[in-house]
């Protein structure tokens, strides 16, 4: 965000976190998250990839909603759920729909846009985008299903005046390319952090994408040594969040999922998915999805406030140092 001098910049840098991410925190830690508080979207049945694991054309499509409909559902639930303050817009691939998504995001204090890559992004600079990055060039060209997407995706993602971070979806197929896409988006893009989540089987889809518990421990450790010994904030998951998927810990979070319980999913046409996200074929037992560990460590209290404390201290050190005048 540019601004005139290293005084101007400091205070203004700070409202964003203390707005989008302190306050809300910090209320949801202290009353849970209310009904409807966040949606996920459909924008389009559309998408110019058929990726080897996608969910989304396991489920039944009825047609789609222009964005005059879209704003009416969401105003609707709006009504309905006054907490409602978060959304995430998946598909299909949903910059197809950008227009849409145009139109609604302002009606939400958060929003995420979930992208595979192959197309320009817009310049929201108040939107928040996660790009799909499923292994190094060869594994993910074979995840895709398609060649040449890779080098495209880390142009269009490579963006200083944006807030873009991967998403990488573990599998049988590129498990074995972790520190090497680590490495590699960490020294050539402007990419500000990197998510890793684990394939959820799917009934139709292929079950051997599927790592297995002792497989999917063994990346988690591997993820935590990396963040402590290497990348730090870069792996952009607490650490909590990441003990959370191991298989000790997962069934107590996914029995209890908080986005089935507090949160819609919406199909293509505004009503709202059994399930989650991932609909009602997806095997909850195996999940893993990062959304539900995600909110489960947003509800843990004791965790919650250590990470908040540091957070705050991170950003008033970085204010601190933008006061200073070079001489």
């Amino acid at each position: 965000m540019s601004t005139d001098s290293p005084q101007a910049g400091a205070p203004h840098e700070l409202k964003p976190f203390f707005k989008y991410h302190l306050i809300p925190q910090l209320f949801f830690m202290t009353v849970g998250f209310p009904k409807g508080s966040f949606i996920s979207v459909d924008v389009t049945d559309q998408c110019n990839l058929r990726c080897e694991h996608c969910y989304f054309f396991e489920q039944e499509q009825e047609g789609v909603m222009d964005a005059e409909a879209w704003e009416a559902r969401i105003l609707a639930l709006k009504k309905k759920s006054r907490f409602l303050h978060s959304c995430t817009w998946v598909g299909g691939e949903p910059l197809l729909k950008k227009g849409i998504i145009e139109r609604c995001k302002k009606h939400f204090l958060h929003n995420l846009i979930v992208t595979n890559g192959t197309m320009p992004l817009p310049d929201w600079p108040e939107t928040y985008f996660h790009v799909s990055v499923d292994g190094n060039e060869q594994a993910h060209e074979k995840m895709r299903r398609q060649t040449g997407l890779y080098q495209l995706m880390k142009k269009n993602c490579s963006r200083k005046d944006l807030h873009v971070t991967a998403a990488m979806c573990v599998t049988s197929i590129n498990q074995h390319t972790i520190e090497e896409v680590l490495e590699d988006w960490s020294t050539t893009t402007h990419l500000k952090g990197f998510m890793f989540d684990f394939y959820t089987p799917i009934e139709g889809l292929p079950d051997n994408l599927w790592i297995g518990w002792e497989a999917r421990n063994a990346v988690i450790d591997q993820l935590l040594r990396l963040k402590r010994e290497k990348y730090g904030d870069f792996i952009a998951m607490p650490e909590r969040v990441l003990e959370l998927m191991k298989s000790e810990n997962s069934k107590k979070v996914t029995d209890h999922c908080i986005f089935e319980t507090k949160g819609h999913s919406l199909t293509t046409t505004g009503q709202v998915k059994e399930k989650c996200m991932l609909g009602p074929k997806a095997d909850c037992d195996r999940c893993g999805c990062v959304v539900p560990y995600y909110l489960h460590y947003r509800v843990e209290k004791k965790t919650i406030l250590e990470g908040t404390w540091r957070e705050i201290q991170k950003h008033l050190q970085h204010s601190a140092e933008s006061l200073v005048q070079p001489w």
